[in-house]
């Protein structure tokens, strides 16, 4: 995902924090849904990543990532999803894949990660 954050949002210096975050969201206690961190931390231990590349465990972190979306220029975000698929399913979501107006929740108490999109989008960041 590419990032163009209004600049107001930007630190000093008018750039993002980091170009790119590498994030693995979910609950490691909770069936499938520990991918995402498992994933995240897989990457890490088996990749170097240069200067501007950080790799995160998102956990259920929920609101609190938003901060770290709005300081990123570019996501790659590793994540368990039902898309009523066979299990084990992989697919790739690129900008426009990603719903960020509308999403299942079994609760209204639920933060999903595209109600964090949504409002990083309010706040000027684009897909």
């Amino acid at each position: 995902m590419k990032a163009n954050v209004h600049p107001d949002l930007l630190p000093k210096g008018g750039s993002a924090s980091r170009d790119v975050l590498i994030l693995g969201i979910g609950n490691i206690l909770w069936a499938d849904e520990g991918f995402g961190p498992r994933a995240a931390e897989a990457f890490h231990q088996r990749y170097e990543t240069p200067a501007g590349v950080e790799v995160m465990d998102g956990g259920t972190l929920g609101g609190w990532l938003l901060d770290e979306i709005l300081s990123t220029r570019r996501m790659l975000v590793f994540d368990c999803c039902d898309f009523k698929e066979k299990p084990g399913t992989l697919k790739v979501l690129k900008k426009s894949d990603v719903k960020i107006w509308s999403s299942t929740k079994i609760s209204p108490h639920q933060t999903g990660f595209n109600d964090l999109l949504a409002s990083a989008a309010i706040l000027g960041y684009e897909l």
